[in-house]
């Protein structure tokens, strides 16, 4: 009976115990930060492998149900997530440690504080400071390139001060501005201090794309915003101290245009023109090229083959307990491939923050920048034979740039050849130009802390250039010497500024730790000047005489002009979510701008959006295969004031032909008082998820509708002008962003990941002014029909060559072919300057210290005009003038020698049609990077140094492309000898001490 009394009494206990095990705890507890001892407000608290959480409240409190065998997930933006097993304990007090990656993957939103990316109900992508830095790139703009869906960055020139096209989301305007508005550090700056920024200066680059991430800067934002965010010191960081320097050469990045040679040119010019072939002019020169042979390519000639370009960064951080500091200083320098094309860049950052008391934090972010260009004029961007891409191109193979000696040996270079072309050493040399950019951005702020979740912020911020240019034609050059009038010289300065204040209160707090809301309330004023003036003098016979003063003809034709504009806003913000749950953001700015008429100046927009984690839901807690899964959607308006004057809305005088001995004054533009804003509908609508535990992917799909579109239309020639900007027309985008990124295998010593985005955009037309569906403007291949794409060609389409003749044809409107051109015959190609599909693709592998990266661009669907093959093509103005010509022309229509040849005969005029329209699609691997980090244990028995890697960097190193001009990034409708991309080898070293 005793052992039956002992067996039921275990059994009683270890039923008991079962049972207490089985028991929920109340825990409660206070997140703080590590460094700081502050708390961490609605920092995420969850019972791990459940969908049971809470969030902190405003003091860092919270109060969580959960099972005494439990384990408690404690996570927040930028920290390190901690777990800790509850061993039945109630009280749980978690410090956080800040997390430098994790920092790199928030997002700030407009005039708040930072969220991390999964709590965004907007659409925005984050880019770190890692995949920006070390990229053998002048900007970093073009070092995005690829980075984000939806955000398409072309580099159209490769000249080293050369700027990128950046694109979001497809083209909303025809004629106001599509660039996005540029945030740094809080305050609205152009896009030229954004291309100047050291790519180590950076922390993150958030890109802002739909109306609830963008609609709070409303009348800037219709394009999307770039906000970046630049490097501080973080609490408690002992001083840290860090260089960077590199070192490389770059080359043409592609060489598809293929030239006849010597022989090949003479075969041609023997068969086609035989009177001109004879003459005792091109006998001498076909006898000494064979005598000689001379059989030049220019292209070597005219570009470095390993033009040099370094890099050396340098930068302080660290804090004390009251004061975090950031301080860089950089340097750059590129020679471009191009000959007298070159760039020194030098800039200095401080960023300071400083908590005064535990209720004032008070800041400055300053950076200052000196860039120095020297070119040969302005040469490489003009449409003359003075351009040095057109004569890379075009001069003679059987020309050469050297004086030949009777025993064949090169003497010195001539620096003009019989038929007046000029050797381009000698050319450039005579037009020396220096452009000086100075240029300071500021940014400083005070915020106050009055009671427990009010922040009172206050900012202000200067943007301010100064901008010199001096040039030079020299009196022996062909430029004076054509006028007649001797050395010229021009010299011009412009002086920009922008300021910017903003005033802000933010509120924060939560109800019973799962309900937490944010209200934001704020004001904001910009005010923008801009003055310019030059001058040219002619008649100066001397290199040494550097003033205009000194010139015969001083200051002809002086020009000055102002610039003016003033923004003015209110706005406001809500945001609430339930327990990481549902998500609620409203917004609302109102806008004023000076550029629009009295009675038309202010406009409001607003957003809505909400998010919903699905993973948090009890039914999701079966699907371990997918996590956090979240649906979102929002709407709302933005604003567009991107004029090309600032006066447009009340009309500008200014001074007209001489009239009777004096001057005349007269009307500049007509005054249209009635212009507004550009208003954009935008509707987004989204999924994200992470699956089986490797694979992350997004989805978005969005509409966004033009409105009142700011549009330059046709004044009747009564009015004495030919256009003006009304509020006229609309347009539509429609289109998809996809992100995938897979962490293919992962171990102590192994991480390899692939990530790719895509973007796919339907852009249309749907309203035209004056009731009208089609607005062509002559003389100019530009036509504007509803239902079509912005940016498709209309061009006469080219039918081929009559094999029986020789004579080119083309389609008319009722597709039969025809030998007489006419702009008449133009027809909507279906093909657009404006690429429907583009994307990225990012490889990335690590074995222990040593890591390999690849980032691809691509462009599906975007054409060109190569306008390069009207020269290249055209037989008979390559006779004519003794130019070079593509291979292509060996296959011109012969009677005799090639009557099936694909190019009209020697004597047909070549048009500009739909054969020189390309496919400018294209794959390049922008950036391949092969690094190593030495191991720690190793590093440290220095001493004194932390880390140290060493890397090699390639940037453009092949394209994939059917295009056949200089490079098929060129953003412009049409091409023609345009500055190419280099390719570019670097190597770097990076130290941290």
């Amino acid at each position: 009976m005793k052992k039956i009394r002992l067996f039921f009494t275990a059994v009683m206990v270890l039923f008991c115990s079962s049972f207490a095990l089985a028991q929920n705890l109340t825990i409660t507890g206070v997140v703080t930060d590590e460094a700081t001892g502050d708390p961490v407000s609605f920092a995420s608290v969850v019972v791990k492998g459940t969908t049971t959480g809470v969030n902190t409240d405003i003091d860092g409190n919270y109060s969580i149900s959960a099972p005494s065998d439990a384990v408690l997930q404690f996570s927040f933006m930028g920290y390190v997530t901690v777990e800790v097993p509850v061993n039945g304990q109630a009280i749980i007090n978690v410090t956080m440690k800040a997390d430098a990656e994790m920092l790199e993957d928030a997002i700030v939103v407009g005039y708040g504080t930072a969220k991390k990316i999964g709590s965004i109900v907007g659409s925005a992508s984050s880019v770190s400071s890692a995949k920006l830095k070390d990229k053998p790139a002048a900007n970093v703009g073009d070092a995005l390139q690829g980075q984000v869906a939806g955000l398409q960055i072309l580099s159209s020139t490769g000249e080293p001060m050369s700027t990128v096209s950046m694109r979001i989301r497809g083209v909303n305007s025809i004629n106001s501005s599509t660039e996005p508005l540029f945030i740094l550090d809080g305050s609205p700056v152009s896009s030229s201090v954004f291309l100047t920024l050291s790519s180590n200066d950076i922390e993150n680059i958030s890109v802002l794309k739909d109306a609830s991430s963008t609609a709070i800067y409303g009348s800037r934002a219709a394009n999307g915003v770039i906000y970046i965010t630049t490097k501080k010191g973080r609490m408690s960081e002992k001083p840290t101290v860090q260089l960077r320097a590199q070192y490389g050469v770059s080359s043409l990045a592609d060489q598809k245009i293929k030239l006849l040679n010597t022989d090949q040119w003479f075969s041609m010019l023997q068969l086609y023109a035989p009177e001109t072939f004879a003459s005792e002019a091109m006998q001498g020169h076909y006898n000494n090229a064979m005598k000689y042979g001379i059989n030049t390519n220019w292209r070597d000639y005219f570009f470095n083959s390993a033009a040099p370009t370094w890099s050396a960064d340098l930068n302080v951080s660290g804090a004390t307990e009251k004061t975090d500091y950031f301080v860089s200083a950089s340097a750059f320098s590129q020679e471009g491939t191009l000959r007298y094309s070159d760039l020194t860049r030098v800039s200095l950052r401080s960023n300071v923050n400083v908590k005064a008391t535990d209720w004032l934090k008070l800041g400055a972010n300053i950076q200052l920048t000196y860039q120095d260009v020297q070119t040969s004029g302005d040469s490489y961007a003009a449409n003359n034979i003075y351009n040095p891409m057109w004569q890379a191109i075009l001069n003679a193979p059987w020309l050469s740039p050297y004086e030949i000696n009777e025993d064949g040996t090169y003497g010195e270079e001539l620096d003009e050849w019989a038929d007046g072309t000029y050797n381009p050493y000698y050319l450039y040399s005579l037009q020396p130009t220096t452009k000086n950019y100075a240029t300071v951005n500021a940014n400083t702020y005070l915020e106050l802390n009055p009671v427990k979740g009010l922040v009172l912020r206050a900012a202000q911020a200067l943007e301010a250039q100064d901008y010199r240019v001096s040039q030079k034609a020299l009196a022996e050059g062909p430029f004076s010497a054509t006028s007649g009038s001797g050395g010229q010289a021009i010299e011009g300065f412009q002086r920009m500024y922008r300021f910017t204040f903003s005033n802000t209160a933010e509120y924060k707090f939560s109800i019973k730790n799962d309900h937490h809301l944010t209200f934001l309330l704020g004001q904001e004023a910009i005010m923008y000047k801009a003055e310019s003036f030059s001058a040219s003098a002619s008649g100066l016979s001397d290199i040494r005489q550097n003033n205009l003063s000194d010139a015969v003809s001083p200051y002809n034709a002086p020009s000055w002009s102002m610039a003016e504009q003033v923004f003015n806003s209110y706005f406001a913000r809500a945001s609430y979510d339930y327990n990481d749950k549902y998500y609620l953001d409203v917004t609302f700015r109102t806008d004023g701008s000076s550029v629009f008429g009295a009675n038309k100046r202010w406009a409001s927009f607003y957003s809505v959006g909400a998010m919903w984690n699905i993973s948090r839901e009890n039914f999701m807690s079966s699907a371990s295969w997918i996590e956090d899964f979240r649906l979102k959607a929002s709407y709302g308006t933005t604003g567009n004031s991107g004029l090309p004057s600032s006066y447009l809305s009340i009309g500008t005088v200014g001074s007209g032909t001489p009239y009777n001995g004096g001057v005349s004054w007269g009307i500049g533009n007509v005054s249209n008082p009635y212009l507004t804003w550009e208003i954009v509908k935008s509707l987004n609508v989204g999924l994200s998820a992470r699956l089986w535990g490797f694979m992350n992917a997004g989805v978005e799909f969005y509409h966004k509708q033009t409105v009142n579109m700011l549009m330059d239309i046709p004044y009747s020639l009564t009015t004495g002008h030919s256009s003006g900007y009304g509020n006229i027309g609309e347009m539509r985008n429609v289109g998809v962003d996809i992100d995938l990124s897979f962490d293919i295998f992962q171990n102590k010593d192994w991480y390899i990941n692939l990530s790719t985005n895509f973007n796919y955009n339907d852009n249309e037309i749907t309203k035209l002014f004056g009731g009208r569906d089609e607005y062509t403007i002559a003389g100019t291949g530009q036509s504007y029909k509803v239902g079509h794409t912005y940016g498709e060609f209309f061009t006469p389409i080219y039918a081929g060559v009559d094999p029986r003749d020789g004579y080119p044809m083309w389609y008319d409107a009722d597709g039969n072919k025809t030998k007489v051109f006419s702009e008449d015959l133009s027809q909507y190609t279906g093909k657009s300057l404006f690429a429907p599909m583009a994307g990225g693709v990012q490889l990335y592998v690590q074995w222990k210290g040593l890591a390999l990266s690849a980032d691809f661009a691509y462009v599906i669907g975007k054409y060109l005009t190569n306008n390069d093959k009207y020269f290249l093509e055209n037989l008979q103005f390559g006779i004519s003038n003794n130019y070079n010509m593509g291979v292509a022309v060996l296959d011109t229509w012969h009677a005799t020698n090639n009557p099936d040849g694909k190019f009209p005969r020697y004597e047909a005029t070549k048009q500009f049609d739909s054969s020189m329209l390309e496919d400018a699609s294209f794959l390049r691997l922008k950036n391949l990077q092969l690094s190593y980090t030495f191991p720690e244990k190793l590093i440290k028995k220095s001493g004194f140094i932390n880390s140290f890697r060493i890397y090699l960097s390639g940037r453009n190193l092949f394209t994939v492309t059917k295009y056949t001009g200089w490079d098929p990034e060129v953003d412009t409708n049409v091409s023609l000898s345009a500055y190419p991309n280099s390719r570019q080898i670097i190597a770097g070293v990076e130290f941290t001490f």
